[in-house]
């Protein structure tokens, strides 16, 4: 993966859990579990954001083994 793809994917996911927040206010009020679980997915796309920003691992540079 190259890095101008790694900063669109980013970008997508952080735009995703914009969104993931305006459905997660509307839910709140009219019902608890989903809302839960919404979060639930926000906590997973902050985790993908997250590896999406770290420097990909070169299998070179390994020299544990």
């Amino acid at each position: 993966m190259t890095d101008s793809e790694r900063v669109e994917l980013r970008r997508e996911a952080h735009d995703l859990n914009e969104q993931l927040v305006g459905l997660l206010v509307r839910l709140m009020p009219a019902n608890k579990d989903a809302a839960a679980a919404v979060t639930r997915a926000r906590s997973a796309m902050f985790e993908a954001w997250t590896i999406l920003c770290m420097p990909p691992e070169d299998d070179d540079d390994d020299h544990s083994h």
